[in-house]
Protein backbone atom coordinates (compact mmCIF):
# COMPACT_ATOMS: atom_id res chain seq x y z
CA UNK A 1 0.00 0.00 0.00
CA UNK A 2 2.93 2.40 1.03
CA UNK A 3 4.27 1.60 -2.49
CA UNK A 4 1.65 2.49 -4.42
CA UNK A 5 0.71 5.70 -2.90
CA UNK A 6 4.49 6.09 -3.25
CA UNK A 7 4.51 5.41 -7.03
CA UNK A 8 1.28 7.72 -7.58
CA UNK A 9 3.22 10.53 -5.78
CA UNK A 10 6.46 10.26 -7.96
CA UNK A 11 3.53 9.95 -11.33
CA UNK A 12 2.27 12.95 -10.25
CA UNK A 13 5.59 14.43 -9.97
CA UNK A 14 6.62 13.59 -13.28
CA UNK A 15 3.21 15.18 -14.78
CA UNK A 16 4.13 18.27 -12.88
CA UNK A 17 7.37 18.37 -14.83
CA UNK A 18 5.32 18.34 -18.14
CA UNK A 19 3.10 20.91 -16.63
CA UNK A 20 6.37 23.08 -16.16
CA UNK A 21 7.23 22.33 -19.74
CA UNK A 22 4.31 23.02 -20.98
CA UNK A 23 4.66 26.75 -19.31
CA UNK A 24 8.27 27.20 -21.51
CA UNK A 25 6.24 27.12 -24.09
CA UNK A 26 3.31 29.23 -23.64
CA UNK A 27 5.18 32.44 -24.51
CA UNK A 28 6.49 30.69 -28.40
CA UNK A 29 2.70 29.88 -28.88
CA UNK A 30 1.90 34.17 -29.59
CA UNK A 31 3.63 36.66 -30.40
CA UNK A 32 1.38 39.11 -28.79
CA UNK A 33 2.56 39.76 -25.14
CA UNK A 34 -1.33 40.54 -24.19
CA UNK A 35 -2.43 36.77 -25.11
CA UNK A 36 0.66 35.38 -23.72
CA UNK A 37 -0.44 37.18 -20.55
CA UNK A 38 -3.63 35.46 -20.71
CA UNK A 39 -2.86 32.56 -21.25
CA UNK A 40 -0.07 32.32 -18.32
CA UNK A 41 -3.08 33.90 -15.92
CA UNK A 42 -4.59 30.25 -17.13
CA UNK A 43 -1.70 28.62 -16.56
CA UNK A 44 -0.93 30.12 -13.58
CA UNK A 45 -4.32 28.62 -11.94
CA UNK A 46 -3.63 25.36 -13.22
CA UNK A 47 -0.09 24.90 -12.42
CA UNK A 48 -0.91 26.28 -8.47
CA UNK A 49 -3.61 23.81 -8.46
CA UNK A 50 -1.79 20.71 -9.72
CA UNK A 51 1.49 21.66 -7.29
CA UNK A 52 -1.17 21.46 -4.11
CA UNK A 53 -2.15 18.39 -5.46
CA UNK A 54 1.30 17.04 -5.63
CA UNK A 55 1.66 18.33 -2.62
CA UNK A 56 -0.90 16.98 -1.10
CA UNK A 57 -0.47 13.34 -2.54
CA UNK A 58 2.60 13.50 -0.46
CA UNK A 59 1.19 14.73 2.77
CA UNK A 60 -1.13 11.49 2.62
CA UNK A 61 1.55 9.42 1.48
CA UNK A 62 3.73 11.37 4.74
CA UNK A 63 0.42 10.44 7.22
CA UNK A 64 -0.44 7.14 6.26
CA UNK A 65 2.96 5.80 5.61
CA UNK A 66 3.89 6.13 9.07
CA UNK A 67 6.89 7.54 8.18
CA UNK A 68 8.82 10.11 10.62
CA UNK A 69 9.58 13.79 10.10
CA UNK A 70 13.27 14.06 8.42
CA UNK A 71 15.56 16.55 7.07
CA UNK A 72 14.26 14.83 3.22
CA UNK A 73 10.36 15.85 4.13
CA UNK A 74 11.64 19.32 5.10
CA UNK A 75 13.59 19.40 1.65
CA UNK A 76 10.39 18.72 0.00
CA UNK A 77 8.06 21.28 1.80
CA UNK A 78 10.72 24.17 1.08
CA UNK A 79 11.04 23.30 -2.63
CA UNK A 80 7.30 23.23 -3.03
CA UNK A 81 7.30 26.65 -1.76
CA UNK A 82 10.59 27.65 -3.84
CA UNK A 83 9.07 26.57 -6.63
CA UNK A 84 5.75 28.21 -5.80
CA UNK A 85 6.96 31.62 -5.25
CA UNK A 86 9.05 31.17 -8.29
CA UNK A 87 6.44 30.95 -10.46
CA UNK A 88 4.76 33.65 -9.16
CA UNK A 89 7.33 35.65 -9.54
CA UNK A 90 7.97 34.68 -13.31
CA UNK A 91 3.97 35.66 -13.71
CA UNK A 92 4.67 39.12 -12.02
CA UNK A 93 7.87 39.71 -14.02
CA UNK A 94 5.85 38.87 -17.23
CA UNK A 95 3.21 41.64 -15.76
CA UNK A 96 5.84 43.95 -15.93
CA UNK A 97 7.41 43.63 -19.05
CA UNK A 98 7.32 45.73 -21.76
CA UNK A 99 5.35 44.60 -25.32
CA UNK A 100 8.54 42.97 -25.69
CA UNK A 101 7.90 39.37 -26.69
CA UNK A 102 11.51 37.82 -26.31
CA UNK A 103 12.03 39.55 -23.34
CA UNK A 104 8.99 37.41 -22.04
CA UNK A 105 10.05 34.19 -23.83
CA UNK A 106 13.39 34.65 -21.69
CA UNK A 107 11.19 35.28 -18.23
CA UNK A 108 9.56 32.34 -18.98
CA UNK A 109 12.37 29.95 -20.01
CA UNK A 110 14.45 31.02 -17.32
CA UNK A 111 12.21 30.32 -14.42
CA UNK A 112 10.95 27.27 -16.05
CA UNK A 113 14.29 25.58 -15.94
CA UNK A 114 14.91 26.57 -12.78
CA UNK A 115 12.33 25.08 -11.63
CA UNK A 116 12.78 22.13 -13.53
CA UNK A 117 15.91 21.48 -12.29
CA UNK A 118 15.21 21.79 -8.71
CA UNK A 119 12.30 18.98 -8.95
CA UNK A 120 15.08 16.86 -10.76
CA UNK A 121 17.43 17.67 -7.86
CA UNK A 122 15.00 16.32 -5.63
CA UNK A 123 13.93 13.09 -7.86
CA UNK A 124 17.60 12.35 -7.81
CA UNK A 125 17.81 13.06 -4.04
CA UNK A 126 15.56 10.46 -3.36
CA UNK A 127 15.94 8.13 -6.09
CA UNK A 128 19.98 7.30 -4.38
Amino acid sequence: MFDEMVLYHYILVLILLGVLIVGIIIPFLSSDNKKVIKRIRIYMFFFHGFITTVAFSGLVTFVFGNIAFSLKILIMLLFYIIISLLESMKYLNILKTPLDNNYCRAISVRYGVINILLILILIFFYIK
